[in-house]
């Protein structure tokens, strides 16, 4: 049993684990998408701040107790490891820890504090199913959440060297590297700098800190990954793109569900995919398509209205008079 995050989390069966507030986490990564990272600088340059962050075994013991009558399994608290980490944790945290976790499905009256540093966890079951029960909560109880966020598994302070151009005095910073989400509750922590926190989950970013901030994350990830295999864009290029992709108030993709909430026309598209798809539907439904995008004039045949095709240029010519001459007459 431990805490993931801010608090404590169980490194090894049967141990609880624990760190402090600050963050020093890894969220798990949603399978769809490959890596999501959360940087975040922070205010204390203390050193002593990593230590906080290190995720700390909080539990002596976690065994399963059988008795002639009654079956439990007990939980021994290091308190000495809890007071040198400054970690809130007693025997009353865990127990609500416990209750609160859907998982376990456990009643107030099955969980028994003994005393701050232990308690048992009685297993409501009948004889037959006994034994698989004990081992059931044993499995369970290491990943129940402590304290801190409940995404969050492990994370990396990065110490970097700064150097003062005046006074050429060299000093440390730490940031702080989160692999998951969480965003809000990164920033909410006591020690980093919610000003300078930074996420590659686009969408967790709409929704936590708005459209325009949406924007500005993909300009940045589009320019961190370029510049990451040595290729240069321009600076316009990339908002360009960003600007097309959240126009419409909500970050839309370039697929085939991106492009049909940004345009309307019904032969643009039918262009990208499913086009029988398209010209049926709007065939069916009475559609009009008012032939103004570039792949609409391709289609149809008429010129784009885009770049020298925005307006038409006549020139006023004057009549030449042709004077014909007799052909020359070979010998």
């Amino acid at each position: 049993m431990g805490k993931r995050g801010v608090g404590g989390r169980l490194c090894k069966p049967g141990q609880f684990a624990s760190s402090t507030k600050s963050l020093i986490i890894t969220l798990p990564s949603p399978s769809w998408i490959a890596t999501l990272l959360l940087s975040q600088k922070l205010l204390s340059n203390d050193s002593s701040i990593e230590n906080l962050l290190k995720a700390t075994p909080v539990a002596k013991s976690v065994k399963i107790v059988m008795a002639s009558r009654l079956a439990s399994i007990a939980i021994t608290l290091d308190m000495e490891t809890i007071q040198v980490s400054q970690l809130c944790i007693d025997a009353y945290t865990v127990k609500q820890s416990i209750l609160q976790t859907p998982k376990i499905k456990l009643k107030e009256q099955q969980v028994k504090v003994l005393n701050p540093r232990k308690l048992e966890v009685f297993p409501q079951a009948n004889k037959d199913k006994l034994h698989f029960e004990l081992h059931r909560l044993k499995n369970k109880l290491p990943s129940v959440v402590v304290k801190g966020i409940t995404t969050v598994q492990r994370a990396v302070v990065n110490k970097e060297q700064e150097r003062d151009c005046k006074s050429d005095v060299k000093g440390e910073t730490y940031e702080l590297l989160v692999e998951g989400t969480g965003l809000l509750a990164v920033m909410g922590i006591d020690g980093v700098d919610g000003r300078n926190t930074k996420s590659n989950h686009i969408m967790e970013v709409q929704q936590r800190l708005g459209i325009e901030a949406a924007m500005i994350s993909i300009i940045d990830e589009i320019n961190y990954t370029m510049s990451s295999h040595g290729m240069t864009i321009d600076l316009r290029h990339m908002v360009l793109l960003a600007d097309l992709m959240t126009y419409k108030g909500e970050v839309l993709g370039i697929t085939r569900h991106g492009v049909q909430k940004m345009k309307d026309s019904v032969l643009m598209l039918a262009s990208f995919e499913k086009t029988t798809d398209h010209l049926f539907n709007a065939s069916v439904n009475g559609r009009d398509d008012k032939i103004e995008g570039v792949r609409e004039c391709i289609i149809t045949g008429i010129p784009m209205q885009i770049g020298t095709g925005m307006f038409k240029l006549r020139q006023c010519v004057q009549q030449v008079e042709l004077n014909y001459q007799s052909e020359p007459m070979l010998s």
